[in-house]
């Protein structure tokens, strides 16, 4: 199954960023009629047996009127220690048949490996109708083990209503998570001009044997986004607490390669 096939039919959503795909590409000049893609921010999280990454996320801006073909999505991945493995889950606006009911909101959580493809170890596609303005915690945590492959869990926490929702698994041969990232990915008819969407994240931490403890460095990169004005953005809001924004159609301040913080 190739990506395009794979987004509109089954997933809708996620660049392959994890550790096995390579460098990350540098922005380059586009004109505003072109899409921008994504947004990310990377962990630096140095231990070698985590278990779990959690992090607080909230749309501060959204298009008013968003067209139904459009993808947003805004997203934790986790990438897994071997064979390429790696997870992302999160927020969606997107197609697919399973948001018909829902807006076109929902969550998806989904992945792929070296050994079982895109999309193979696992996806979810949920109706979950998402506010503006509402904090949500994503949580992405290994279960037991199950027919000789570890089961990763995707949860969300709606702090509002303090209503917790568990919305699918994946499977891998690997026991640990090796690093992490969010991001904000957009597609499919959203141009560089488009009305802004706007994204905080506050309150990333990762989960070992050891103990609970915050990524120690966080840095931006970009993929296929616009550069010049309206681009692509993010940015430090505070270090204690610690929040940053993502955002499109915006003058871009932070380079790539950039420490938000670390």
């Amino acid at each position: 199954m190739n990506r395009r096939d794979f987004l509109l039919g089954t997933c809708a959503g996620g660049v392959i960023i994890g550790s096995g795909a390579g460098s990350v590409v540098h922005p380059v000049r586009r004109s505003p009629t072109q899409e921008p893609k994504s947004i990310h921010t990377h962990f630096d999280s140095p231990e070698s047996d985590i278990y779990a990454y959690d992090v607080d996320v909230r749309i501060n801006k959204f298009p008013k009127e968003p067209d139904k073909r459009w993808l947003y999505y805004f997203a934790l991945q986790v990438n897994f220690t071997d064979h390429d493995e790696w997870s992302h889950g999160g927020l969606q606006w997107a197609g697919v048949r399973e948001f018909e009911n829902s807006g076109n909101k929902g969550i998806n959580w989904g992945g792929g490996s070296d050994w079982a493809g895109y999309g193979g170890i696992g996806r979810t596609n949920t109706p979950f109708i998402w506010n503006t303005g509402r904090w949500y915690r994503y949580r992405c945590w290994r279960l037991d083990p199950k027919d000789g492959l570890w089961r990763w869990l995707f949860a969300l926490q709606d702090y509002e209503t303090a209503k917790d929702g568990q919305y699918g698994t994946v499977v891998t041969k690997s026991k640990h998570i090796k690093s992490a990232m969010v991001w904000t990915e957009t597609g499919y008819g959203v141009k560089c001009d488009t009305e802004r969407a706007e994204v905080e994240w506050r309150n990333p931490v990762y989960r070992t044997p050891k103990g609970t403890f915050t990524p120690v460095a966080g840095t931006a990169t970009y993929n296929g986004t616009c550069e010049g004005s309206p681009s692509t953005d993010q940015g430090l809001i505070s270090k204690n607490p610690l929040r940053w924004f993502q955002a499109t159609n915006s003058r871009r301040i932070t380079a790539a390669n950039t420490k938000l913080w670390g």
